[in-house]
């Protein structure tokens, strides 16, 4: 009896870890972008092309770009080395769950990566 608690025991705890982890799938091309940019700074700030937003704002902006049509690009997301990991965390799943890898229409880029600059 003993013996089956524990394992209860230990199958609830290891379901409380909360390391949930959420991927989008990872660019390091150096090409043009095509579509919008998220960025996720050191401090959690999130930034939609340049812009701040708190956290309703962007859960807004991700579902609405996720109902455009195909040719609005892609969402590329980039966070800033030490951001927060919960930060990091809830800006991936926003992404996520609004469909757009789905559609495949999002990707991870690289922090402070060079790409062309179109005149």
């Amino acid at each position: 009896m003993r013996i089956i608690l524990i394992f209860v025991a230990m199958l609830a705890l290891s379901g409380c870890s909360g390391q949930e982890t959420v991927s989008i799938p990872l660019d390091r091309s150096g090409g043009f972008r095509d579509g919008y940019l998220v960025q996720v700074n050191r401090g959690g700030t999130v930034k939609w092309n340049g812009q701040k937003l708190d956290d309703a704002e962007f859960k807004t902006y991700v579902r609405q770009y996720a109902a455009l049509p195909e040719g609005a690009g892609r969402l590329w997301v980039e966070f800033e080395p030490q951001a927060p990991s919960d930060r990091a965390l809830f800006v991936r799943k926003q992404i996520v769950e609004s469909g757009l890898c789905q559609q495949q229409r999002c990707v991870e880029g690289e922090w402070g990566a060079k790409r062309p600059v179109v005149n």
